[in-house]
């Protein structure tokens, strides 16, 4: 009941009940902490959730309260709730009335996800994130009481980046794969960030990392938080919902001469076919050398991070074998380093043992 009166306030006096926001946004994670909840008590914390949903949904959509700080990032958590009626609730919500109202809504917030699902609050992505729209007011909703940072919350957090690549268009998921390249797996070439620190910690000091759990201190809470967002952005970087166009296929000559009749439809594979050779010049020319660059930090430091990187560039070279041999042509070392890492990435892969294979759920389409 106080929720559904601070909306009706917010119609009337919207600068008035501003500054409860974050209670408000609160209510989209209403119970969800508490694992002993009975019955009646879990039905009637969905239902608080459904109403935020509902009622936040509507005072955005009709211009009442506006995005500030992490307000688009409870919504997301909510798209994953361990109810279902409010995850479907606020996954149709999201990808129908608000994106249609928002256009550019995932697109601007996909990589700030990564640094605030994970809780890698001491990076300047997420802390330019808490800050939106709060213009020194102290108004900006933040993420408490939401726990989905670490292996616990893995597959939670893939579900989400999956629901926002599957409604980006191709240009935004080219977009999506720059920033990535540029702002994650570039400023973890940088030794001074807490990404750049966590590429260089040996495995053995990561599990003891990992392993402490409660008693993690400050410093090694930031170090796995980095090392999860690391890990996440290589599991988006490879998978499927990440390609542009029909990369890989064949039958483009045949789908033109069958549509020779119908201009749109052209025009649709036109473009289709300039978007991947954009993307493929964006991988060649300006990923592959991030990825060569960090390649050597990972293995001077035997780090874990080395598979997934490893995963993601025989992608690229099955994909485009020939475009990789062509840029790297300057540099036969570094073009014959990476074909044999790939031959024998490729045969570790085949020799693991199926409990051993990391396929995450982002990646099976």
């Amino acid at each position: 009941n106080a929720l559904l009166v601070l909306g009706d306030l917010c119609v009337k006096y919207t600068n008035l009940v501003d500054r409860y926001l974050p209670v408000m946004a609160a209510c989209l994670q209403s119970g969800n902490s508490s694992n002993d909840l009975s019955t009646t008590s879990a039905q009637g914390s969905a239902l608080v959730r459904k109403h935020g949903v509902l009622m936040l949904s509507t005072l955005l959509l009709q211009d009442y309260i506006k995005w500030r700080g992490l307000l688009f990032h409870r919504f997301l958590v909510a798209s994953a709730d361990e109810d279902e009626g409010v995850a479907k609730l606020a996954e149709m919500t999201l990808c129908g009335p608000l994106l249609g109202r928002y256009p550019k809504l995932f697109f601007n917030n996909f990589v700030e996800s990564l640094f605030v699902l994970n809780r890698c609050s001491a990076h300047p992505i997420y802390a330019a994130a808490a800050s939106t729209g709060d213009n020194g007011a102290g108004i900006a909703v933040g993420f408490d009481g939401i726990n989905l940072h670490g292996s616990s919350g893995r597959n939670s957090r893939i579900q989400m980046y999956k629901l926002m690549l599957s409604n980006m268009s191709d240009e935004e998921k080219i977009g999506v794969t720059a920033r990535i390249a540029k702002e994650i797996l570039g400023g973890a070439l940088e030794s001074n960030g807490d990404l750049g620190k966590v590429c260089r910690t040996p495995p053995h000091a990561l599990s003891i990392i990992k392993e402490a759990n409660s008693n993690l201190t400050s410093r090694n809470q930031r170090h796995e938080s980095a090392y999860n967002v690391l890990s996440d952005a290589f599991a988006i970087l490879v998978s499927p919902s990440l390609r542009v166009g029909r990369v890989g296929t064949n039958n483009e000559d045949e789908i033109e001469e069958s549509d020779a009749n119908k201009p749109a439809q052209i025009a649709v594979a036109a473009k289709g076919k300039l978007l991947s050779k954009i993307s493929r010049k964006h991988l060649i020319e300006i990923v592959l050398p991030i990825l060569c660059n960090l390649k050597v930090i990972l293995q001077e430091s035997s780090s874990s991070l080395l598979r997934d990187l490893m995963r993601y560039i025989v992608e690229i070279f099955r994909v485009y074998k020939t475009e990789v041999k062509e840029f790297l042509a300057s540099d036969p070392t570094l073009l014959q380093e990476v074909e044999y890492d790939a031959r024998q990435f490729q045969k570790a892969q085949k020799a693991e043992t199926p409990q051993r294979v990391l396929a995450m759920p982002i990646a099976t389409a």
